[in-house]
């Protein structure tokens, strides 16, 4: 992966973050006639490119850094982990407080969708609170709704872990019963999430001139954009088929997630061949791209707690713009002030479970 292209993806990543986080402060009971509401919309739609952009990593991590199990496993699970135990702790803390608070608030089916309990946060931490074997139709750790997309993640990250470290007669049926445990939702989306994976080992560069490129890229951040335009005229039941996910549990549009990943896919690989000659990246432009890709995963986990909790406290006009800015800085800055925590805990886990030992890597091939 080139330096330009690694920040290119990190501004990427950070732009599909704020793009959530706006979307559900744009939403009721938050905010209302402040920020354009079809953001709401496209949040959906970020979180489908996520999943494209973690299997495209994950091909990258595992084929340059963590190219052992030890490695592997250390890595993911510290990247999980330093940002999901202090988010699991600050959903708990802003929920206590703001229940005692402002309990009328909560009240919403938005902000607290069921009454907080054990099970929501156990699940959570063992990112199980998706997987459809434990019959939990529709959990979260307290206000924490856009949880549900780190029980994806994560399972993605084990069935590629037992994938590249396992002989196949070992993970044949392990991957068998993970999905099956997982459920049907989980399993739609895996082949989104494997466009990236095997997007980053296609490493035939496109053969069109820069112009043509240049206009595939912006093309297809613009087919992406009208989708949602364009997909409401079609059926969103998946023909019949119910693909929970989420608090409700909603109805996952498995169009409208294929569609968004198979053009974003093209996208991706048409900037790759836009910038595989670029090699020249500048400092100041790395290090402000690093920061911002260091600021996705804290903002995705920490912001609907901390939005919930500062809307709560807000004594403005749910549509005044003092009310928006009220409940937006917070949280903004909340985020900045806890990912340097986050970092020093995820090389803090690293070191720790590097020393664990796993099994040596064995060939996936038979």
């Amino acid at each position: 992966m080139t330096p330009s292209l690694s920040v290119y993806l990190d501004v990427l990543r950070f732009l599909a973050a704020m793009t959530v986080f706006l979307g559900h402060l744009a939403s009721q009971p938050f905010t209302e006639a402040v920020i354009w509401r079809p953001l709401g919309t496209y949040g959906v739609i970020a979180v489908t490119i996520f999943f494209v952009l973690s299997g495209y990593v994950i091909a990258h991590v595992t084929s340059t850094r963590e190219t052992t199990a030890s490695t592997y496993a250390a890595a993911r699970i510290s990247r999980l982990y330093s940002v999901v135990l202090v988010a699991l702790a600050l959903t708990f803390l802003f929920d206590t407080l703001g229940t005692s608070l402002n309990p009328e608030f909560y009240a919403f089916k938005k902000v607290l969708w069921k009454p907080i309990n054990w099970e929501g946060y156990v699940s959570a931490l063992f990112f199980v609170n998706e997987f459809q074997v434990f019959r939990f139709n529709g959990i979260s750790p307290g206000t924490n709704a856009p949880y549900w997309s780190l029980s994806f993640e994560a399972a993605y990250y084990l069935i590629s872990g037992i994938v590249l470290f396992s002989r196949r007669r070992v993970w044949v049926p392990l991957c068998v019963i993970i999905l099956f445990c997982a459920g049907r939702t989980i399993v739609a989306l895996f082949p989104i999430w494997a466009m990236g994976y095997f997007l980053y080992h296609q490493r035939l560069k496109i053969d069109l001139p820069r112009s043509l490129l240049t206009v595939l890229a912006f093309g297809t951040i613009a087919a992406i954009l009208v989708v949602p335009r364009v997909i409401y005229r079609l059926p969103t039941d998946n023909f019949g088929f119910v693909f929970p996910w989420g608090r409700m549990p909603f109805n996952r549009n498995l169009v409208e997630d294929y569609a968004v990943g198979s053009v974003f896919v093209v996208h991706l690989a048409s900037v790759r061949s836009l910038l595989c000659d670029k090699k020249d990246i500048g400092d100041k432009t790395k290090k402000i791209a690093t920061w911002l890709g260091s600021l996705t995963f804290p903002m995705y986990c920490f912001h609907f707690p901390a939005i919930c909790f500062f809307a709560a406290l807000s004594p403005w006009d749910k549509t005044s713009l003092a009310n928006c800015i009220a409940i937006a800085v917070p949280v903004v800055l909340l985020v900045i002030g806890l990912t340097p925590l986050c970092d020093a805990l995820k090389r803090s886990m690293r070191l720790g479970l590097s020393k664990v030992s796993f099994r040596p890597r064995l060939s996936a091939r038979p």
